[in-house]
């Protein structure tokens, strides 16, 4: 019986503990990755020295992907699967989200 009830309680303890850490990380990460997108477009739409420098600063600040995969590897570790970490994800997005808009903001990539 403990067999059964050990593995479901350690999960919900694991994501407990580390929900807000990994929604700071989810955050950092994509908005760095936004930032980074938008420099890209910039550096296309308008090449000069500011628009390189800015794109090099946005590269910089993708280290903050680096740190939430290690993260999310440490996670996984201590025995999260794709489908806990989908749902710290999405209650991540939703913290942060005060009305649809956001949410959908979030989610959208622009080109």
């Amino acid at each position: 019986m403990v067999g059964q009830i050990a593995p479901p309680v350690w999960k919900w303890a694991v994501i407990s503990l580390a929900q807000s850490s990994y929604q700071e990380a989810t955050y950092r990460c994509d908005r760095s990755m936004r930032a980074h997108l938008l420099a890209k477009q910039k550096v296309e739409a308008n090449p000069s020295e500011q628009t390189v420098r800015a794109l090099e600063a946005s590269e910089i600040a993708l280290i903050d992907c680096q740190d939430y995969d290690l993260f999310r590897k440490r996670l996984i570790l201590f025995g999260l699967d794709e489908n806990a970490l989908g749902y710290m994800a999405l209650k991540a997005i939703e913290a942060k989200a005060k009305d649809l808009q956001e949410v959908i903001e979030i989610h959208e990539i622009g080109y």
